[in-house]
């Protein structure tokens, strides 16, 4: 992959901890060539005497790969080099990566790093890092949709959502609502998305609950299992414009989501 920026964050700590910037030790001259991404793979069948296969979808199952090259003005040593190694190295699980750079600033992807020293005349001046994701695409930073109502009525009004993704798919955002005195039920009704209701009925007066669309986890205020009194539809964003109907008893309605971007690997 290649960047402009000088420098990385990775787990939250920038590589300037570790007097690191971005290089290249490669001749900047050479054509770059590098995997654009999003690749999909076909689910597909094909049979004798028939010249075009049943398409039965495409999946977007190949995580991003590429390298960074890391390097310092002055020689790596022994102990800078274990520093470094137990940052970026044998951490046991994805984490995430920033570059500084002004065009994708807000984007991040979660990698796990192997790495090669390299060295100019038996000194380390640097390493390159072969990052492996867990996902075909970088993702902005979590933003939040908010809704502070006054006053013990029900709410039942109309928003737009417009899913500004670089992903074919639906996205699914994390949920969050408190009820006010009077509230027993929720309800937000994806009109675009063929009138699909998410609802709760049943529930309590000043119930907090938040639900996690993507891993389909409903957590309580009041400590009770909440999914028999879940319609089993998770909320979802079609890519687009989304036209929600919302009515409820509610104070306090959230909704956090974050854009999937081709940024490229």
């Amino acid at each position: 992959m290649s960047f402009y920026g000088r420098t990385i964050i990775f787990d939250g700590i920038p590589s300037e901890n570790y007097n690191l910037m971005i290089l290249s030790f490669e001749n900047s001259g050479e054509l770059l060539e590098t995997n654009a991404g999003a690749e999909v793979s076909t689910f597909e069948t094909w049979i004798p005497r028939r010249p075009q296969p049943f398409h039965y979808g495409n999946y977007l199952n190949t995580p991003l790969e590429f390298d960074i090259t890391l390097g310092a003005i002055d020689p790596i040593i022994g102990l800078d080099r274990s520093r470094i190694g137990k940052w970026l190295l044998g951490r046991g699980t994805y984490l995430k990566l920033q570059i500084c750079e002004d065009d994708i600033q807000n984007f991040y992807i979660n990698v796990i790093f192997t790495a090669t020293n390299k060295y100019v005349g038996n000194v380390q001046r640097g390493i390159t890092l072969h990052a492996v994701a867990n996902s075909p695409w970088w993702y902005e930073m979590p933003r939040t949709l908010s809704y502070n109502f006054t006053g013990n009525t029900i709410k039942n009004f109309t928003a737009d959502f417009y899913n500004d993704t670089d992903a074919n798919v639906y996205m699914y955002p994390y949920v969050d609502f408190t009820l006010n005195s009077i509230g027993n039920s929720m309800s937000i009704t994806n009109i675009t998305d063929n009138n699909r209701v998410f609802s709760f009925t049943g529930i309590s007066p000043y119930e907090h609950i938040t639900v996690d669309c993507d891993k389909q986890i409903i957590t309580s205020s009041t400590g009770l299992y909440r999914m028999t009194n879940f319609n089993k539809q998770w909320l979802r964003f079609v890519p687009g414009l989304n036209k929600l109907h919302i009515i409820s008893g509610i104070g306090i309605l959230k909704i956090t989501y974050q854009f999937a971007r081709n940024v490229g690997g």
